[in-house]
């Protein structure tokens, strides 16, 4: 089991919005908030292709590949299970090729006060949240 939480990106230029399930991905490091996407959810989202971007060599477990960074490009929204806004930032989109499940960095997670409790059981809950309250990793469609 991993944590995968629902997230609305906004496009900063273009207010289209998209719900996405996402996976919180601690491994994942990042200098600043960023969601990373595919080329068709960027699309949708009137971000592809860019205008101006920067290319970035990602190193993953086994493998280094390319992304594009746009700037500052959206607002992500982490939803609570009833679909309440329960923290919101600015972030760069990153669009990275024939990636599989889009996914958030360490400090994105930090940002949008997720607070991981168990990647193993799927279990998360938001800084405002009493001790308490566990949320569920959110299903992935």
């Amino acid at each position: 089991m991993v944590v995968r939480v629902r997230v609305r990106v906004r496009s900063r230029a273009s207010s289209r919005s998209a719900e996405l399930v996402v996976l919180a991905n601690g491994g994942a490091e990042s200098a600043k908030p960023c969601i990373v996407v595919d080329e068709s959810t960027a699309e949708k989202l009137g971000l592809w292709p860019p205008s101006k971007w920067e290319v970035v060599q990602v190193e993953e477990a086994s493998s280094i590949s390319e992304a594009f960074v746009i700037d500052e490009a959206v607002e992500l929204e982490l939803l609570g299970d009833r679909g309440e806004t329960l923290s919101q930032i600015k972030a760069d989109l990153v669009v990275q090729r024939g990636l599989v499940e889009p996914l958030i960095t360490d400090v994105t997670i930090d940002e949008l006060g997720i607070v991981i409790v168990s990647f193993g059981r799927g279990l998360w809950r938001h800084a405002s949240d009493p001790p308490e309250v566990l949320r569920k990793s959110a299903r992935s469609r």
